[in-house]
């Protein structure tokens, strides 16, 4: 899947360290992972939040080491390397358990996400289960949303619907709209499941989350689809494009062969072979 991240922006709530003195280099560091995240310099902002964790654990700061790991999952999740986010977020939650102080929702949620994104979806749904009770609502919140992904009947998916109605951000309504295409999908109705997709995408593109708008836009591709509707070949080109710019091979070619396959000799399926051959090449 190409979840999003599900979290936008790096902020962790680790044990406070403001009675350190501040160390300018741990500083510098975060601020420049900050600065690269913040312009979509994924692998860049990796190397900058790596230094700023080594600095904390040199530091021996555990509020530090919260924030830098956390921080540092979540820009490896962006930079399409779960395994590498599953191992600094559970590697962080080791360290704040061990010292004896509670992980904080938001690093949980990363790691639930990174199992997720690596295919252990069970775990990934265990693991989230928790974080809906948490007092950070927002981690609460993309908790739920992440278990209706994973929902694989109408009946968790509808829950996890019911819990995000009267969602008041625009990434939440954005959540809120894409499960509820899913489930008018699930339930036979595609002409609400586009209705519905479609204005999750629009969401998505508003608040900046690319990885979740090709998601959806593959989702309205398959509800077109459904519908008879010959805007599905286009709509998983568009979805496999997104996903191809932003690294995402895997679901790029899982989204562009659907359109190829869609629009055999047609000018949408010839874009979607081209992409398909480029990504191929790139592989070499």
């Amino acid at each position: 899947m190409a979840l999003l991240p599900l979290l936008v922006g790096c902020s962790g709530s680790a044990p406070d360290s403001t009675a350190l003195l501040a160390d300018e280099t741990l500083q510098r560091d975060t601020s420049a992972g900050r600065l690269a995240y913040e312009l979509e310099r994924d692998e860049e902002a990796v190397t900058q939040y790596r230094a700023a964790l080594t600095r904390a654990q040199e530091r021996d700061d555990l509020g530090a080491i919260g924030d830098t790991g956390y921080d540092l999952a979540v820009a490896e999740l962006r930079a399409n390397a779960p395994d590498r986010a599953l191992a600094d977020a559970r590697a962080t939650r080791a360290e704040l358990e061990r010292r004896g102080a509670e992980p904080f929702p938001a690093l949980l949620l990363v790691e639930a996400t990174a199992l997720y994104r690596t295919g252990a979806v069970a775990e990934a749904d265990r693991a989230a289960q928790p974080i809906q009770r948490a007092a950070d609502a927002d981690a609460a919140a993309k908790a739920t949303f992440l278990r209706g992904l994973i929902a694989d009947d109408e009946a968790g998916l509808s829950a996890a619907v019911d819990m995000l109605n009267g969602a008041k951000t625009q990434a939440l309504e954005a959540d809120f709209a894409e499960l509820a295409a899913r489930l008018a999908l699930r339930r036979g109705d595609p002409a609400l499941a586009l209705e519905q997709a479609a204005r999750a995408a629009e969401l998505r593109q508003s608040t900046l989350d690319y990885r979740g708008l090709a998601r959806v836009l593959a989702l309205e591709g398959a509800a077109a689809a459904r519908a008879g509707d010959e805007s599905a070949a286009d709509l998983f080109l568009r979805a496999g494009r997104s996903a191809a710019a932003q690294g995402d091979k895997a679901s790029a070619r899982v989204w562009l062969r659907r359109a190829r396959s869609l629009a055999a000799g047609q000018p949408v399926g010839r874009a979607a072979a081209d992409l398909l051959r480029g990504l191929n090449q790139d592989d070499r």
